[in-house]
């Protein structure tokens, strides 16, 4: 079993839920205050299924969560434009953190390529 906060990804993706917090409290509540909750989910699901991923026995299963969580990632990252596009604040901050979703969503998937050929060399060497 892996130790998720060992990852370089749970790292960034749980320092970027940690961001959106700050972000979504200096957000006005009368615009928009169900994509305020959206955009706190999705940052918040990023880390946790790449923790939930870490814990699971075999490198597909790792590997599916981590796709999960780039999916999680992008659903941000559109949170994001949209309350950038409503005017939920300065338009430099949004793209600060639309940047900093990029980042996160790189580094996912280089894990998740990593975790796939991980996999597939583990079955070829069952075979």
């Amino acid at each position: 079993m892996r130790d998720f906060r060992k990852l370089i990804a749970w790292q960034r993706a749980h320092r970027l839920a940690v961001g959106m917090h700050s972000a979504a409290d200096a957000m006005p509540l009368r615009v928009a205050p169900g994509l305020r909750a959206q955009l706190l989910r999705a940052a918040s699901s990023v880390s946790a299924n790449i923790a939930e991923g870490a814990g699971k026995r075999s490198e597909a299963e790792f590997a599916r969560y981590l796709d999960i969580a780039l999916g999680s990632a992008r659903e941000l990252e559109n949170h994001l434009l949209l309350a950038r596009d409503l005017g939920c604040g300065t338009s430099a901050a949004f793209d600060q953190h639309i940047e900093d979703v990029d980042e996160v969503k790189r580094i996912v998937f280089s894990l998740a390529r990593a975790v796939r050929r991980r996999a597939a060399l583990g079955e070829a060497l069952s075979s």
